[in-house]
């Protein structure tokens, strides 16, 4: 059986091999740099796909507000729909109600914004696509000519501007 030597030069690259300490500081410095950034990214992310789950939640309100001013005109909306809709909170959606007026207040839990910044509201309007569209009281008689179009843009939402849909950010 043949025996290999190994030389110095061979073995002094073998004990070369690997990381020195500074290459490793530097991966380590990059990682936390990508981590720092991504990770709020990641949380607002999280967020928004919460606040789009109170927006199809309230789709049923929606509903019920607009069928019952389809057959009985202007009203107290939020006596008119009390049969009709009726929430269950989630994990993430605190609260959604009808308002008098008709618009629909739907507040999230802390997990998703702080207490006293996490309300999102959608109102019946006949301009939805207005940067800052003009409610309507279907509470009123001038509220008598609603189209049935709702918004989420408008100045009674007090969500963080980075957490709200694009459709429902005031500014376009």
């Amino acid at each position: 059986m043949a025996t290999k030597n190994i030389t110095t030069l061979e073995l002094n690259s073998i004990e070369e091999s690997g990381f020195t300490l500074i290459e490793v500081m530097v991966v380590v410095a990059i990682i936390g740099i990508l981590v720092a950034v991504a990770v709020p990214k990641y949380q607002d992310y999280i967020a928004r796909s919460r606040i789009v789950e109170g927006l199809n939640l309230a789709s049923a309100a929606k509903l019920a507000v607009t069928e019952t001013f389809s057959s009985r005109g202007t009203v107290a909306m939020d006596e008119a729909t009390q049969g009709s809709f009726v929430f269950a909170p989630t994990r993430n959606v605190k609260l959604i109600e009808i308002d008098p007026s008709g618009a629909i207040a739907i507040d999230y839990q802390a997990n998703v914004a702080p207490a006293g910044k996490n309300t999102l509201y959608l109102i019946p309007t006949n301009e939805p696509d207005a940067i800052t569209p003009r409610g309507i009281d279907l509470s009123k008689p001038e509220g008598s000519t609603w189209a049935g179009a709702w918004s989420c843009r408008n100045v009674e939402t007090n969500l963080p501007a980075q957490l709200l849909p694009a459709e429902c950010r005031l500014s376009k």
